[in-house]
């Protein structure tokens, strides 16, 4: 199964909380003195810090959490009494406790930035949580006085075994804990024993309907005079709080790409030199997104071509010694022409997503490399315009995947960041340096009339030379010059003023 970004920030969140609870008897130590210091100096929010700690301490630390390490284990107690200030307290305490360790690093302290940062938001907003649950829902339906609905029942069923999970009815007080011990091996049995249970005369006036809601049935009893036309009004009432549910979950997944971008950027920022802000880019594509190895080449407008710079869980060397002329890469070329149409506006450059990269790149580096599916998300600035280059991202050796929505923005927003990033430094830097050449006047000769398209017979009658003679001049410059064929050798003598 393909990784998504909702798993690579899953996994962030995870490491904050390993790293915490690596360090338990020193956080708690470190919370019981702030907590000392308050009462001491008599401050009224001891009792909230008191709380505080006992909750964080009973999601960190408690065994019986480590199989539900996420921020929905949180929802259970919304009583708890706290603020942002408190918060930041404790969370200012662990990044004191991790950081007296010698081998405390940035991704460390960011991951547990990112820990509190989400344990924060579910903690503070946890009293408007339950206005998204079925439970508040169905509360609200059967204490309505304008609906004619008696009471309702969430049920739960497993194996031909349906059991009463919880009930709702008219008076809040009256839970009718007399149908509680029911159990039946089908919804129907399940129904027919409720309204048995009811005097004669409510059976003959009650009609209960039963709905799938998720892994549940809910049982709604109404009036059989009324139930033509409440049917309806239930469905599309529970289709309505469906959607509803459906965009909090999408505004939560839009916070997750956010979220990675914003670390993303806090990272590359601490970058103090080119090669600093290279490799940051490089790791940051696949510490924060989806991706297992990442390739980054500068691009080069004049010459169309494109150099590589760094790579990250790749062979650097083997990066930094690609020299490639764009028109080899069609897929890449014909995003440039489109971008070229739109008169460089960056607003039309978008990563590209290719399924097989077969299809896009030269048989010798899905070779080498072992590439199957592959991302090329842009470098780029849109305060200048400028296409600077690109990341080349996969999932792994021979892994097939596809992207996200999500993935896709973040991949603008990292194409961008890194973009202005590198921009900062002089235009030398990013273009890969390359070694000066030493070339004789006859081999000068020769990469001109290469470069004019002749022909190795056309170049040995211009200089009177035999063809033998031109096919060794031709080997000793692409020897010299580390070409691969005659076109990589005329478009670096081009871009080094050789010719």
């Amino acid at each position: 199964m393909s990784n998504t970004l909702h798993n690579q920030m899953d996994e962030i969140f995870n490491n904050g909380f390993e790293i915490i609870r690596t360090h338990k008897q020193a956080i708690i130590d470190e919370w019981n003195t702030i907590l000392l210091h308050l009462r001491k100096a008599g401050k009224s929010s001891g009792k909230s810090v008191e709380d505080t700690i006992t909750y964080l301490s009973e999601f960190f630390f408690n065994s019986s959490n480590d199989n539900k390490r996420n921020v929905k284990s949180l929802t259970s107690n919304s009583t708890i009494q706290t603020n942002p200030f408190i918060m930041t307290l404790l969370e200012n305490a662990v990044h004191k406790v991790i950081q007296a360790n010698h081998r405390y690093s940035y991704h460390e302290h960011q991951a547990i930035q990112y820990l509190f940062s989400n344990i924060s938001e579910q903690i503070l907003t946890s009293s408007d949580q339950h206005r998204f649950e079925i439970e508040h829902f169905l509360k609200h339906l059967v204490t309505s006085q304008q609906l004619p609905i008696e009471w309702a029942a969430k049920v739960h069923g497993n194996r031909n075994q349906y059991t009463v999970e919880k009930w709702f009815h008219q008076d809040d007080d009256e839970m009718l804990f007399n149908y509680l011990p029911i159990e039946q091996n089908s919804i129907y049995s399940l129904t027919e024993a409720i309204l048995k249970q009811l005097p004669k005369k409510e059976q003959q006036c009650l009609n209960v309907i039963p709905i799938p809601y998720q892994d549940y049935t809910l049982l709604i009893c109404i009036t059989q005079k009324e139930s033509s036309h409440i049917v309806s009004f239930l469905t599309y009432s529970l289709q309505i709080f469906q959607d509803g549910l459906h965009s909090i979950k999408d505004a939560n997944e839009k916070q997750k790409w956010k979220d990675s971008v914003i670390m993303f950027n806090e990272t590359i920022m601490r970058a103090q030199t080119y090669s600093e802000a290279v490799e940051y880019i490089t790791a940051g594509f696949v510490r924060y997104l989806p991706f297992e190895r990442c390739a980054l080449f500068s691009y080069s407008l004049n010459e169309q071509m494109g150099f590589g710079l760094f790579g990250h869980q790749l062979d650097n060397s083997a990066i930094q010694n690609i020299t490639e002329d764009i028109q080899n890469l069609p897929i890449i070329q014909n995003n440039l022409q489109i971008l070229q149409l739109f008169g460089q506006n960056m607003n039309y450059l978008q990563p590209v997503y290719i399924e097989d990269a077969m299809m896009g790149f030269p048989k010798e580096y899905v070779e080498q490399f072992e590439l199957n599916s592959v991302v090329v998300a842009p470098i780029f600035t849109t305060s200048t315009s400028k296409l600077l280059g690109a990341a080349i991202l996969d999932q792994g050796p021979g892994q097939s995947f596809e992207i996200s929505e999500k993935t896709f923005s973040a991949l603008i927003k990292f194409g961008q960041s890194a973009g202005e990033i590198l921009a900062k430094y002089d235009k030398p830097h990013l273009e890969q340096p390359k070694p000066s050449l030493s070339l004789s006047p006859r081999e000068i000769e020769v990469l001109k009339l290469m470069a004019e398209g002749a022909s190795t017979s056309e170049a040995a009658d211009e200089l009177n030379l035999s063809e033998y003679t031109v096919r060794d001049y031709v080997s000793a410059i692409m020897q010299k010059m580390k070409a691969r064929n005659r076109t990589e050798a005329v478009a670096r003598a081009i871009r080094e003023g050789l010719i």
